[in-house]
């Protein structure tokens, strides 16, 4: 049987408050206005019309303090709703009863007692939706048996002295019993399908959030046995046979000089050979999103992750097509881009992100900015803040430029600007 998540519950409570506050509300601007109008005559008064519109102004307004008091949720835990569904039903009870005490002739005692309990019904129908939403179908059996039991001993009492025909009782009671038992049942039945929904889709999220992050480690796992081969033959075999000729060198320098400069002139061709294999290996390790979506794609699909798994807010605009770059600079764009958003999501504590870029004849430019804590750009970097060196040698080496703008408090704008190969 699948079961409800704290998070889903507490979701549930808090909409459940709502609505009662919402009802409960209604429920006493009406009684304002009934009020009203007991006392200014636009309508005929019965006797006992006003202990019961008081009653009723008294219930609603506790009530409703009683669900909009902060605080009061908290200490009471989950007996918080009992308390409050209780209250909202004994108060129109105690309402109904107070306006059907006889005070005028049996014919009118009865007609007013009858449009009662028909008004009973339907005030009470709130109560007994919450009811089997937040605790099932048994407990909405429960609360229909409680109300009757509660009738039926009020009329045993009262009943005599009202006149009023027992059938005509067991009508109203049994309709009403009925008619709640249908409600209860359906609301109870919309609410577990709903929380099997819910509970199947956070599932759903925690698998492809498993499966992301394993799709991710593989990604990475990849790309650094591609960087180890890479290394292995271009850096390591250069390294390996300067160090041979090196030996070999320091074993005759004393005794064949000639021989000896001969071969550092093989070492630095070699040494020479070696540094470019190594910028070409650098070269050719670009991010693997920008082989696979292109830039525009590629940059946007890194906005969109970044800022969901920071939960901040995300205004994007990028063009259409970005065009122009040669892959170095593809490269550059996309690692300055990534560190910034990184630092935004994981340093900057901010609540909304924005990633613009713009490209003209000669420029294309990119612009991230936070409102996060910001720092002082003024004060020195520290040596082990890799990640802001990084972004302003990578720029450097394209002939790009990296400039930090942000204040404390005031958030963080990182500008790149590389120039268009003609």
């Amino acid at each position: 049987m699948l079961q409800l998540s704290a998070m889903q519950k507490q979701s549930f409570d808090t909409g459940l408050v709502s609505v009662f506050r919402l009802f409960t509300g209604i429920r006493f601007i009406l009684a304002l206005f009934g009020l009203v109008f007991v006392y200014s005559g636009l309508r005929p008064t019965f006797e006992r019309q006003e202990i019961s519109t008081w009653i009723t102004i008294g219930e609603s307004g506790v009530l409703l303090l009683y669900l909009i008091l902060p605080g009061i949720n908290a200490r009471l835990g989950k007996w918080f709703l009992p308390i409050a569904l209780a209250v909202s039903t004994l108060g129109p009870i105690a309402s109904t009863i107070a306006a059907t005490v006889p005070q005028a002739a049996p014919e009118i005692t009865q007609a007013r007692s009858l449009m009662s309990q028909w008004q009973l019904v339907i005030v009470l129908l709130m109560p007994l939706i919450l009811v089997s939403w937040r605790y099932g179908f048994e407990a909405a059996v429960g609360y229909a048996l409680v109300i009757d039991f509660v009738d039926i001993t009020s009329l045993e009492i009262l009943g005599p002295a009202m006149g009023i025909h027992p059938f005509l009782v067991f009508t109203i009671l049994t309709f009403r019993t009925l008619f709640y038992l249908l409600i209860g049942y359906t609301i109870t039945r919309l609410a577990a399908e709903l929380r099997a929904q819910n509970t199947r889709l956070e599932q759903v999220n925690r698998q492809l959030a498993s499966n992301a992050l394993a799709q991710e480690q593989l990604a990475i796992s990849r790309e650094r046995n591609r960087l180890g081969r890479e290394l292995h033959d271009t850096l390591a075999h250069t390294l390996s046979g300067i160090a041979v000729q090196l030996e070999a060198v320091e074993a005759i320098w004393a005794t064949k000089p000639e021989q000896a400069h001969n071969l550092v002139k093989d070492v630095l061709v070699q040494t020479r050979r070696g540094l470019n294999e190594a910028r070409r290996a650098i070269q050719a390790l670009r991010a693997a999103p920008i082989e696979d979506l292109g830039l525009r794609m590629a940059l946007e699909h890194l906005a969109r992750n970044e800022a969901e798994r920071g939960g901040l807010v995300l205004d994007l605009h990028l063009p259409e097509r970005i065009s122009g770059l040669n892959p170095e600079q593809e490269q550059t764009f996309y690692r300055v881009a990534e560190e910034a958003m990184r630092n935004a999501v994981h340093h900057a504590g901010a609540r909304n992100l924005s990633m613009a870029v713009s490209q003209n004849e000669s420029q294309l430019v990119l612009k991230i900015k936070d409102d996060g804590v910001g720092f002082n750009p003024q004060d020195p970097i520290p040596p082990d803040r890799f990640g802001l060196h990084g972004m302003k040698e990578r720029a450097e080496a394209v002939d790009g430029q990296v400039r930090i703008e942000s204040q404390p408090g005031q958030g963080t704008l990182v500008t790149l600007a590389v120039e268009l190969k003609r």
